[in-house]
């Protein structure tokens, strides 16, 4: 197995780490790029949205697992997302690099969700071809899953859950043994979908989380008038025939959470 250097945008983030971890574990050497300061040579400070460290961060390089996205930033997602993507491809082409492999979300153009609408756009931009490119859409994770039942859960003895929400969360170690070797093959276009072993509904997957940490708050419905909520309820986020994660939540959460489980 010839070794490929592999920069993981993101590469300190919720699945880039992952990606890095994996890679490394199969012989390759992955570099983290990362908005924050890290040690090593495997290490490359940079920033999407600013474009500063891109250049030298692309340096040597033989493919990109993009994985840096501004999930959690509203404000800096077309800065991240969509402009982020078109500097690290156009640094790519100038340096030479021979593939990029961009993760994205089964489902996207169904659902009016301004992130979605950004992630599009990045798509769009990777399609273009300047630098040979892999498109990889997956369900949503269940760290997304446990992130948005924590929002749910702020008031005091009480879960407001939206129980038609329809989802089917794949675990991110899953996606990152994906992303790696894809990542050291050759460039093949749109992958089929990428998603979890289950079609879930929010109501249930609340139900897990409360046993499994423990939580005795009451489950109440929360009805939201908003456009994204009906799609989501009307599954436009799943790809039933594409099951392809074996860790259902049930499985991440007792790993998470051993001793109440």
């Amino acid at each position: 197995m010839a070794l490929v250097v592999v920069l993981v945008t993101g590469g300190s983030g919720a699945v880039g780490h992952l990606v890095v971890r994996t890679l490394r574990e199969h012989g390759h050497r992955a570099v983290v790029l990362s908005r924050q300061p890290g040690t090593g040579a495997d290490w490359r400070r940079g920033d999407l949205a600013s474009g500063k460290g891109l250049r030298e961060a692309v340096v040597g390089v033989g493919a990109i697992v993009h994985a840096g996205s501004a999930t959690a930033e509203f404000t800096r997602t077309r800065a991240t997302d969509v402009e982020g993507t078109r500097r690290l491809l156009e640094a790519a082409r100038l340096e030479g690099v021979g593939h990029l492999v961009y993760i994205s979300i089964v489902g996207m153009e169904g659902v009016a969700y301004p992130y979605y609408r950004a992630k599009l756009a990045a798509e769009a931009i990777v399609r273009q071809g300047s630098v040979p490119w892999t498109i990889l859409r997956t369900t949503q994770f269940h760290t997304l899953m446990e992130f948005f039942l924590a929002a749910f859960s702020r008031l005091p003895g009480l879960m407001t859950v939206p129980f038609g929400w329809r989802f089917q969360p794949v675990d991110p170690s899953e996606v990152a043994t994906r992303l790696a070797e894809v990542a050291t093959g050759a460039p093949a276009g749109l992958l089929p979908d990428f998603g979890g072993p289950e079609v879930r509904d929010f109501r249930s997957l609340a139900e897990s989380w409360r046993r499994a940490r423990g939580v005795r708050k009451g489950l109440v419905n929360l009805p939201l008038p908003f456009r994204f909520s009906r799609q989501f309820a009307a599954g436009r986020l799943l790809c039933p025939d594409h099951r392809n994660g074996q860790i259902t939540f049930e499985h991440y959460l007792a790993r998470k959470y051993p001793v109440l489980s």
